[in-house]
């Protein structure tokens, strides 16, 4: 699970690596764009982890944004105030 105050910001997180993953598809990187799928495919089977994986789920986020620092965006989404 996430934490409640964080549920939202990991949603809007999703979203943002979605968006980017599509446009690394669009500009070729199809070697980058599976890697980044493999993180957005887990993130939401933390969110339904009974045991709390806020951590773990933003761990993932910092990971893709050392990686590709676009993916800083999904982060920042994460780290919002809520």
């Amino acid at each position: 699970m996430i934490a409640d105050s964080k549920r939202r910001n990991a949603l809007t997180a999703i979203n943002a690596v979605l968006v980017l993953a599509r446009s690394m598809a669009y500009e070729g990187k199809s070697s980058e764009v599976a890697s980044v799928l493999d993180v957005a495919e887990y993130l939401p089977m933390l969110m339904l982890e009974s045991a709390d994986r806020t951590e773990e789920f933003r761990a993932q986020l910092v990971d893709l944004a050392q990686r590709y620092p676009t993916f800083a965006l999904a982060l920042m989404h994460f780290d919002a105030p809520a």
